[in-house]
């Protein structure tokens, strides 16, 4: 324990403390008290003075007595406070061999290289879906230098992959007339976590259907956000000599909803990746074909008594920079506008996207709907 350098601070330490059932009883600027309701009728001190001299031995001492009460260890509590907004991807190769927690040296490159293939290819369709990208968006390349690598760990070979999530405060409003530039990039780390969980859920899927997936179920695949880059990373880790599994846990931050109907946990052994193979194929020779996709708020609707269809503005993030696309919806896509602007829901839109430099962006849409990839709030 006396290594442990704690690198968070007071916020960290009362949202974790939050989510697992603590509440404030008293507190000043300086400290405060929480109790944990229950027989035990624990009670600790939360230091609220980052830069006080005795902050670090204050915060180590809240790590002993959570880890006392959580019957954890007290790296496993550090861990878990450090990484409260974060979303947490543990990539695990697994092998006989690797029974003493070390990998050979090709394939833990492999499998580091791997991760970082597989952040792109999904942060590159969460940004348009496409079967192949041959180039991939530079937002995309971008985001996977702003994902971090926590400390590898024994168990096989695990490389945890941080990406932020949401902190408390990230919430849109109901009736929100515009978009936070900070809090959309937060949000999109969130939704590239969300793509890779449900591409990599469809893959699985698909390798245990016990046939080959027919070309209708590889072209839905591609909705999902399934590439022939994402099963190329996949395959090269679990291909190399020494690693004959790949299983991938999300764990998602503790203060933001896992986002709903994405897998926690999936996995890949040699005979899910002749599947896999067998996708990323028929995937590079596909007709060159994608489908934008932009996340935002409802800031604008308009409809009159007799229209068919409404018009909609949607602020969003292009080229990262604050912009209003326009569309026209039919009546039940434009209802659906109008509640997730009065609930202040995000939304995602999927289509033809046109947007000139100094001109009004619009975009021809084939679905609109709330945004999945963010779940409810606590």
């Amino acid at each position: 324990m006396a290594d442990i350098t704690p690198d968070f601070g007071p916020e960290e330490i009362r949202s974790y403390l939050k989510v697992t059932g603590w509440a404030p009883v008293s507190g000043s600027d300086v400290a405060e008290l929480w109790r944990l309701p229950g027989p035990a009728d624990e009670v600790v001190l939360v230091p609220m003075k980052p830069g006080a001299p005795d902050f670090a031995k204050r915060a180590r001492i809240l790590i002993q007595d959570l880890a006392r009460v959580e019957f954890e260890n007290v790296q496993t509590v550090h861990d878990a406070i450090a990484t409260v907004y974060n979303d947490v991807t543990d990539l695990r190769a697994s092998h006989p061999s690797l029974s003493d927690g070390s990998i050979p040296l090709e394939s833990g490159y492999e499998l580091f290289v791997s991760a970082k293939r597989l952040r792109v290819a999904s942060a590159a369709a969460t940004i348009r879906r496409q079967g192949h990208f041959r180039n991939f968006p530079t937002r995309a390349r971008d985001q996977a230098r702003e994902v971090r690598l926590g400390q590898t760990r024994r168990g096989s070979y695990i490389v945890p992959i941080i990406s932020q999530a949401r902190s408390p405060e990230d919430v849109y409003s109901p009736h929100q007339d515009h978009i936070d530039v900070q809090v959309e990039e937060t949000l999109f780390d969130r939704r590239v976590t969300a793509t890779m969980s449900r591409a990599l859920g469809v893959l699985e899927d698909m390798a245990g259907a016990g046939h080959e997936p027919t070309p209708s179920e590889i072209n839905d695949s591609i909705g999902e956000g399934v590439s022939y880059e994402l099963c190329q990373a996949l395959a090269k880790v679990v291909n190399t000599e020494s690693v004959s599994a790949l299983d991938v846990a999300f764990n998602w931050s503790r203060v933001a909803a896992p986002p709903p109907g994405t897998p926690g946990h999936v996995e890949f052994n040699r005979e899910a990746i002749e599947i896999v193979d067998l996708v990323s194929e028929q995937l590079k020779t596909k007709i060159y074909t994608r489908e934008h996709l932009i996340y935002g708020v409802v800031t604008d609707l308009s409809r009159q008594p007799d229209d068919d269809t409404g018009r909609v503005g949607v602020q969003t993030l292009i080229q990262r920079r604050s912009r209003t696309v326009w569309m026209d919806l039919p009546d039940r896509e434009y209802h659906t506008a109008v509640h997730c602007h009065d609930a202040g829901i995000p939304v995602r839109v999927s289509g033809t996207l046109t947007s000139p430099p100094g001109g009004p962006a619009r975009m021809i849409v084939t679905a609109f709907g709330p945004d999945p990839s963010l779940g409810g709030d606590d």
